[in-house]
């Protein structure tokens, strides 16, 4: 599913390829989000006997869900910058707990000061 988004994006998880480099990009295990954060990439989803091969332009701002067990290849042209992330929904449900407050930690050390 292609999206297009306009955020903030952290550097430390860039990827970054020249103009004509290409990459392999075997997704799994789970779903992926390519978000393009700069220039324009062209993918091609590899085809199988169920779905043939696909070409894919994603530009600046765009973001794709990549399925679990899918292979890519990503050619920048010009130089492209983008993220290869886990989304959100992917990774299970969370748990949460109650955060104790620092004065709700100090009471019980403060009373047993003073018996």
């Amino acid at each position: 599913m292609l999206e297009k988004q306009h955020s903030s994006t952290s550097s430390t998880a860039l990827w970054a390829l020249e103009g004509g480099e290409a990459m392999r990009l075997e997704i799994g295990p789970g779903v992926r989000e390519l978000h393009v954060t700069e220039g324009r990439l062209w993918l091609t989803r590899e085809g199988t006997a169920k779905a043939p091969a696909e070409d894919i332009w994603l530009t600046t701002g765009d973001t794709l869900t990549l399925d679990s067990g899918s292979q890519w290849v990503a050619e920048g042209w010009g130089v492209t910058r983008f993220q290869l992330l886990v989304p959100p929904q992917a990774c299970g449900r969370r748990v949460s707990r109650p955060v104790e407050t620092a004065r709700s930690r100090a009471a019980p050390a403060a009373s047993l000061i003073a018996a």
